[in-house]
């Protein structure tokens, strides 16, 4: 008896989880095509009125900048810290600290252009 449970048990665990993941493909096969007809009555509805197709370009332009604007807002915070935090650090220090900045700003400036 133990043998057959040994035996079956990693039988069953295996099918179950085969099917279990087909099941997964099959939803998630599904939601791509509700996505794509959702897409294609969208560009439909687009193609149809030329003035919400622009009214829409335009937003999104718009929300695009702000984005941009962010990250320029992020960037130049972060500068105005970094100053303060060395106009706050002892004389003695400053160097050493500089130097470990630069080395960490380089790197990840260096990985950064790589990825582009």
């Amino acid at each position: 008896m133990a043998d057959l449970e040994e035996t079956l048990v990693p039988l069953v665990r295996s099918t179950l989880s085969e099917v279990l993941q087909a099941e997964g493909l099959v939803t998630e096969a599904m939601r791509d095509l509700v996505r794509d007809e959702i897409k294609a009555y969208m560009k439909a509805k687009l193609e149809e009125d030329p003035a919400l197709k622009q009214e829409i370009k335009e937003a999104l332009e718009m929300y695009l900048e702000s984005r941009a604007k962010e990250m320029l807002a992020t960037v130049r915070l972060a500068k105005a810290g970094t100053k303060m935090s060395f106009a706050m650090l002892p004389e003695d220090l400053k160097d050493e600290i500089k130097e470990e900045v630069l080395k960490i700003f380089e790197s990840e400036i260096a990985s950064f252009l790589e990825r582009m």
